[in-house]
Parts: structure tokens; C-alpha cells; sequence
């Protein structure tokens, strides 16, 4: 009988040896659970102080810029542009008649240059005037030119003064010219070779006439130089 008391004390002894250590655990796994929580708590109240500040700290203040000002340019006003008024020809063309044809007086200052009306080929041939006479080949003489320029229908013949002393030659036989190409320039206003040869009152420096090709029919001259 005394071995089952002793036992029983044993396992009465064990059993309150367990359920201290039961309670400790308890006790401890208690304040564990507490102490997790009371950090939690303290970690997100920490967070949530420090955040603004550091936020604070690290977003910079936009700075406003003040827009330029703008000052305006007054142009200076000139008004329109003029344009040059261009200079009239001082070609005068005058009917005239004599000699069994019809001609075309032309009166031009000296230093004019005078221009084919057509294009064609320029034929020059020089004459002189000796004893009442219109002769060629004189080489101690004036030289009056008669100059030609024949196109495919036309033919046209210019008489002016003496060369070298009253017109200029800018073309010589031969040559090809355009409408409008230069063929002599006046020195002086020394009157055409008309004068000298058939009459003394004209005072043109060229005497001009138009005929037909291939007929050689006599055509009305003004109109050609008319301008």
C-alpha cells in the first residue's frame, strides 16, 4: 500500500511541476504577444511622424519665372518705291519724198545709236562725191555708207552722214543681225548723204527707204520706225 501512496505523490508532484511550467510559458508567450504588438503600434506612429517632414525636405518649392517683357519695333516708313521713269527715244520720223521713191527722214541727236527694225544680213557699200558726182572707190573722199539689211521679204536702206566723221559703223559686211541689234552711232548731227547728193535742205541725219523682197516693190518706210 505505501508503494501506490508514493506514487501518487510522485505523479501529484509531476503534475504541478507541469502546470507551472505551463503557466510560465503562458505567461511568457503573454508578454511576447504584447511587446510585438506595442512595437507595431510604435513603428507605424514613428512612420507617420517622420514621413511629412522628410517629404518636406525633399520636394523643392517651384520657383516662378516672370515672363520677359516684349518691346515692340516701330519700322521707319519710306512710302512706296518709286520707279524710274524711262527715258522717251528722241527719234523723230518724218514722210518725205524724192528721187521717183518715198523715204523716212529720221532726226536723231548725236550719240544715238540706231537699230535694225528687222533681222536679216547687213550689206554695206560705200560711195563719195567728186566734181558733182556719186562715185566709188575714191579713197581721199568722204565716204557716205549705205547700209542694207535684207531679211527673207524685206529690204531696207539706210543712208547716213559721212563715216568716221559723222557716224560710227557696228557692223561691217556680211554680219547677221536681230531686231534690235545696233548698226551705226552718231558722232555729230551732220545731215545724211541725201544732202550732199540730191538736196541741200535736209537737215535728217538719216534718210531711210523699204522695199519688197523678192519683187523689189517700194513699201511706205514710216512705219517701219515709227515707235
Amino acid at each position: 500500500m505505501r508503494g501506490n501512496e508514493d506514487v501518487r505523490s510522485l505523479l501529484q508532484t509531476l503534475g504541478s511541476a507541469a502546470l507551472g511550467v505551463g503557466l510560465g510559458l503562458a505567461v511568457l508567450g503573454a508578454g511576447f504577444f504584447i511587446s510585438r504588438v506595442t512595437l507595431a503600434d510604435s513603428s507605424a506612429a514613428s512612420t507617420v511622424s517622420i514621413a511629412p517632414a522628410r517629404s518636406a525636405s525633399l520636394t523643392p518649392r517651384p520657383t516662378t519665372t516672370p515672363a520677359p517683357t516684349v518691346t515692340p519695333i516701330t519700322l521707319p516708313f519710306f512710302g512706296p518705291t518709286s520707279q524710274p521713269t524711262p527715258t522717251a527715244d528722241p527719234l523723230v520720223v518724218t514722210a518725205y519724198s524724192g528721187q521717183g521713191i518715198r523715204l523716212a527722214a529720221l532726226t536723231i541727236p548725236a550719240n544715238y545709236t540706231l537699230t535694225s527694225p528687222i533681222a536679216g544680213t547687213v550689206t554695206i557699200e560705200t560711195y563719195e562725191f567728186v566734181d558733182g558726182r556719186i562715185v566709188t572707190g575714191v579713197t581721199d573722199q568722204a565716204a557716205y555708207p549705205y547700209v542694207y539689211v535684207r531679211s527673207a521679204d524685206r529690204s531696207i536702206k539706210l543712208r547716213p552722214g559721212a563715216i568716221d566723221k559723222d557716224v560710227q559703223l557696228l557692223v561691217k559686211d556680211g554680219d547677221a543681225v536681230v531686231a534690235g541689234a545696233p548698226l551705226f552711232k552718231t558722232l555729230t548731227t551732220g545731215a545724211s548723204s541725201w544732202a550732199v547728193f540730191y538736196d541741200k535742205a535736209i537737215t535728217a541725219q538719216v534718210m531711210a527707204s523699204v522695199s519688197a523682197l523678192p519683187s523689189g516693190n517700194e513699201l511706205d518706210p514710216v512705219p517701219v520706225f515709227k515707235k
